[in-house]
């Protein structure tokens, strides 16, 4: 699964409610060494990471690792048990009254490390926001070129073939300069939104740029990804977008390619992007698919 830009906006808060969390836990063995405070289960027990509140999140975490997370999540991981360990001898040998300078500073070693991988989870979250779009949330073209690669194999795994659509909004000049640019900005928001639902795909649409976007499809059939492309058009046309309390129907056209064998990403979108311009100009407000040799056929849903 890819991530969306609200599942890691879920991720960001989750990540620095689980911080806080462990701060207080920070506290209990602070209080242990000054206080002699009474010692509980998250700093003795053999399997301590798993019960603290920030472990319990960490596990819930695992369950549902994304692909952009999985190396920053293990580190997290690792770093965290070591820490914990280091905890644990050092809460023994406080309570025993045996405590080291060398004790205290395995732990803060430890301790170092699992903040610097929370860091470089927590960057990397903040560098994937921003590869989305702030006014429609979807992915920029820069994740795509990151996708693609990764959607191909699949795809080829599941003995599918992979498609690119490329969407261009109709008109959409005259929506600016009819209704005005805040109005254009409302019609690609839900515009987006229409695409995601209509689509299947919700998390495998791209805006490409301007009023264009791009969503990769895998099917088994060429007549089942055309169908698909088709569809998507007639559902846009069928929603209207409510602006300054007027319904206006705003509708779309689209290119369709299937990507060859180890055929790159710039070359299909250029198949796509010329059957979507024939499509531009032969009437809108429909999707043109490209064949393997170029040729251009005109779909129905």
């Amino acid at each position: 699964m890819i991530m969306t830009i609200r599942e890691i906006d879920q991720a960001i808060l989750a990540l620095n409610n689980a911080i806080k969390s462990h701060y207080a836990w920070t506290g209990h063995l602070l209080s242990l060494a000054l206080h002699d405070s009474r010692v509980d289960e998250t700093l003795m027990d053999p399997l301590s990471e798993r019960r603290c509140q920030f472990g319990v999140w960490l596990h819930q975490l695992h369950q549902s690792v994304q692909v952009e997370e999985g190396q920053f999540i293990s580190d997290i991981d690792n770093y965290h048990h070591q820490m914990h360990d280091q905890a644990r001898v050092l809460t023994q040998a406080i309570i025993s009254q045996t405590a080291s300078q060398a004790m205290i500073d395995s732990y803060l070693t430890a301790q170092n490390q699992f903040i610097l991988s929370l860091d470089r989870y927590k960057e990397q979250l903040f560098s994937l926001r921003n590869l989305h779009d702030a006014l429609t949330g979807l992915p920029l073209r820069h994740l795509l070129y990151q996708h693609f690669s990764l959607f191909y194999r699949r795809a080829r795994q599941r003995q599918q073939k992979m498609y690119i659509m490329m969407m261009d909004l109709d008109r959409f000049k005259s929506i600016n300069d009819t209704w005005g640019h805040n109005a254009g900005d409302d019609v690609l928001r839900a515009l987006a939104g229409i695409l995601k639902e209509g689509s299947g795909e919700p998390q495998h649409i791209y805006r490409f740029g301007g009023e264009e976007f791009v969503m990769l499809l895998a099917d088994a059939s060429e007549q089942e990804a055309c169908a698909r492309g088709a569809a998507l058009c007639e559902y846009l046309a069928c929603h209207p977008i409510a602006i300054a309390g007027q319904n206006l129907q705003v509708t779309m056209t689209g290119g369709m390619a299937c990507v060859g064998e180890n055929e790159l990403l710039h070359d299909v979108i250029g198949r796509a992007d010329k059957a979507m311009y024939y499509g531009k100009h032969h009437g809108r407000n429909c999707c043109v698919y490209s064949d393997t040799h170029g040729e251009l056929t005109r779909l129905t849903p």
